[in-house]
C-alpha cells in the first residue's frame, strides 16, 4: 500500500515502476528497485558502434545478431528488432583508412537485410556517433551521401522506415526515437566514439569537453525518462584497456625480437604503443629480411610510416578524460535514477588477466581473442560477456533470473577466437 500511495500522490506514470520523486523527496533510497517489476518487451538501446555490433572493420548483421544487446534480448525472451546490414556491411572504423560509402556494395542488394524494412527497430545504435549526435543527427535525404559516410549510416539506421514512406513522415533523432518507441527498458551506451577516434589518431586534442558532455548526457537521459521507463547506463570502457594499442612486450611476443631491441632498430621510445598497422609494418619489416632497418639512416617507424605508433602523452590524456567523464555519467544516472554498469571497470579487467573460455585464455592483446581484428570493439564471445553482466545486474537490481549464456559454447564459432604463435626469421634472430 505504501509504494501504491507514493505512485498516486507523485503521479508515477505506469504502474511498476520506480518513482523517481519519491526517491529525490527521501520516501525510498536511491538505487532500491524493490516491489519494482522490470518490464522488457520494449527493450530499447541507445548506443554507437560497441552497442550495435560494430566488428572487423564494418557493421553488418553476422555480429549485429550476436552483439551483447541481442544477445541479452534472447536471454530475456523479448522481441528486438535490428536494422540488420548485409555483408560486407557499412560504416568506417576510426584508425583504419576511411572508404566512401558507396552503395549497394559487393554482394548487397538492399543493404538493409530485410526489405521492405522492419517497421520500426529497438536498437537505435550508430556506429561514429558521439553522445552530441544522439540529440541532434537526424536522418536526411538521399539516403546513400557519398561524402558523409557517418549520415549514410544515420540514414540506414534511423531512417526507416520514413524515408520511403513519404515526405510528411518525421525524421527522428536517436533520443527521438527512443522516446517514440514508448520504453519500458532502456540501455545507453554512449562516450566510447568520443574518446576512441581521438585516442586511436594520436590527437588528444579532439576530446571531448567535459562541462559540455556533462550538459548533453544530462539533456539526454532527461529526454528519455520522459516515459519513465528504467534505465540502465554504461560507463566509457578507456581504449588504451583494449587491443588497438600494443607495447612493445606484445610486439616481442607477435614478431620476435625483444622490446629493447625494437627500440633501437625501430627509433621507439620505451613507452610508445603501435597500433595495429604498427604491428604489421614492423611484422613485415622483421620478415622481409631487409637489412636497411637495421641501418642508422633508417628514420624510425613513427616518422616514416604515420599512423603507426601513439605516444605515451596521449595514453595519459585520453585515461585521464575518461576517469572525468565516468565521473559525470555516474553523477547524471544517480540524478536520473537509472542504474549504472561499470563498462570500463570490466575492459580494465580483462586487460590484467583476460578471461577463460573452456580451455583457452582470451586476453585483450591484439589477436588475443577478446578483441575483433579491429583491436576495439570485441568479438562475439566478448558481446556475451558484456550481455552475461548486464543480466547479472539485472538480475541482483530487480530480482529477475535471466539465464546466462555458455561463453565456452559461444567461443567456438567465435572469429576472434585465435592463436597467433610468436615469429621467429633470421632478421628477428640478428635484431636479438
Amino acid at each position: 500500500m505504501r509504494i501504491r500511495t507514493m505512485r498516486s500522490l507523485f503521479s508515477c506514470s505506469q504502474p511498476g515502476r520506480l518513482c523517481v520523486l519519491a526517491v529525490g523527496l527521501g520516501l525510498l533510497p536511491q538505487g532500491v528497485h524493490a516491489q519494482v517489476t522490470l518490464d522488457t518487451t520494449q527493450f530499447i538501446v541507445v548506443g554507437e558502434g560497441l552497442a550495435a555490433g560494430m566488428a572487423d572493420f564494418a557493421l553488418r548483421e553476422v555480429y549485429q545478431d550476436k552483439s551483447f544487446p541481442a544477445q541479452m534480448a534472447r536471454q530475456m525472451k523479448t522481441a528486438f528488432p535490428q536494422p540488420l546490414i548485409q555483408s560486407p556491411g557499412i560504416g568506417n572504423a576510426p584508425g583504419f583508412t576511411a572508404l566512401p560509402p558507396r552503395l549497394p556494395g559487393t554482394l548487397q542488394g538492399s543493404v538493409r537485410s530485410l526489405f521492405p524494412p522492419t517497421l520500426f527497430v529497438f536498437n537505435l545504435s550508430v556506429p561514429g556517433f558521439r553522445l552530441a549526435d544522439s540529440m541532434t543527427r537526424r536522418p536526411n535525404t538521399p539516403v546513400v551521401q557519398q561524402r558523409d559516410t557517418l549520415q549514410t549510416v544515420t540514414n540506414l539506421i534511423l531512417g526507416f522506415p520514413a524515408m520511403i514512406l513519404g515526405r510528411d513522415k518525421p525524421l527522428w533523432t536517436q533520443a527521438e526515437y527512443a522516446v517514440q518507441m514508448n520504453p519500458t527498458l532502456v540501455l545507453v551506451e554512449l562516450g566510447y566514439y568520443d574518446v576512441l577516434e581521438p585516442a586511436v589518431t594520436d590527437d588528444p586534442s579532439r576530446l571531448p569537453d567535459v562541462a559540455a558532455f556533462r550538459t548533453n548526457f544530462t539533456r539526454l537521459l532527461a529526454q528519455l525518462k520522459t516515459t519513465s521507463p528504467e534505465m540502465v547506463v554504461m560507463t566509457i570502457p578507456d581504449p588504451f584497456d583494449t587491443g588497438f594499442f600494443s607495447n612493445l612486450a606484445t610486439a616481442t611476443r607477435l614478431t620476435g625480437p625483444a622490446p629493447d631491441a625494437l627500440a633501437r632498430t625501430f627509433k621507439l621510445r620505451s613507452d610508445d604503443l603501435l597500433t595495429p598497422a604498427g604491428l604489421m609494418v614492423l611484422g613485415n619489416l622483421v620478415l622481409s629480411e631487409n637489412k636497411d632497418i637495421l641501418s642508422p639512416l633508417f628514420p624510425g617507424l613513427a616518422s616514416f610510416f604515420p599512423g603507426t605508433v601513439v605516444r605515451a602523452s596521449t595514453e595519459a590524456a585520453v585515461r585521464s578524460r575518461v576517469q572525468a567523464l565516468n565521473a559525470e555519467i555516474n553523477t547524471a544516472a544517480r540524478a536520473a535514477g537509472a542504474t549504472v554498469y561499470d563498462l570500463q571497470a570490466l575492459f580494465a579487467r580483462i586487460k590484467a588477466r583476460g578471461i577463460q573460455a573452456g580451455s583457452k585464455t582470451l586476453t585483450a592483446d591484439f589477436l588475443g581473442g577478446f578483441y575483433s581484428l579491429d583491436g576495439y570493439y570485441p568479438g562475439v564471445t566478448g558481446h556475451g560477456l558484456i550481455a552475461n553482466e548486464l543480466l547479472q545486474l539485472l538480475n541482483t537490481t530487480y530480482k529477475t533470473s535471466f539465464p546466462l549464456l555458455d561463453l565456452t559454447r559461444i567461443s567456438t564459432d567465435d572469429p576472434a577466437v585465435r592463436f597467433t604463435p610468436a615469429i621467429k626469421k633470421p632478421v628477428a634472430e640478428e635484431l636479438q
